[in-house]
């Protein structure tokens, strides 16, 4: 995956062939590694930029989105719950749909309103894209063995076009 451009050195090697290959996949314990953990542990919103912040509240999302992206669900959804923007209600759909809680994820969706990121994913997905469906599919994709990666390749182009919606506004 490409690495957006506005994002600062430190924040653009956490952003990588990795963590995606990681994203969504539940590891032992449910927690992510301590070693990234220790990275991401006092980490602001401003330093994940090259460019001076001008919306603290989508480079809020931006720092929910990098917690996610390295499965850490709990920090995540502390930030995504405070977000009152439709950016906050996606990063906080993704974390429920993340954790299992695939009716509270439908929920969030909902306050999400019509958004750029979905109509990309439709453009892109054969057949269309909308998060009820994608939420079942996630579910779905839960208890098969192996994991549809199909599932998981729009999860992270999902991630991929929020956190760079997110990471464009955030410095506009």
């Amino acid at each position: 995956m490409p690495i957006p451009l506005f994002l600062s050195d430190f924040a653009a090697k956490l952003v990588n062939d990795d963590a995606f290959q990681a994203y969504g996949k539940e590891k032992a314990g449910g927690q992510a590694s301590t070693g990234i953990m220790s990275k991401l542990g006092d980490l602001q919103a401003d330093d994940l930029f090259n460019d001076p912040v001008t919306d603290a509240s989508m480079a809020q999302c931006c720092l929910s989105g990098l917690w996610l992206l390295h499965n850490c669900l709990d920090r995540s959804h502390s930030i995504s719950q405070d977000i009152d923007s439709a950016e906050g209600s996606y990063w906080h759909g993704i974390m429920h749909r993340m954790e299992g809680d695939f009716g509270n994820s439908k929920y969030w969706f909902g306050r999400v309103g019509q958004h750029p990121v979905f109509e990309m994913l439709n453009q892109q997905t054969p057949g269309g894209w909308n998060y009820r469906d994608f939420v079942d599919a996630c579910e779905a994709a839960k208890s098969s063995c192996p994991p549809d990666p199909q599932v998981h390749q729009t999860a992270v182009a999902e991630w991929v076009a929020l956190f760079e919606h997110c990471g464009t506004k955030a410095i506009a």
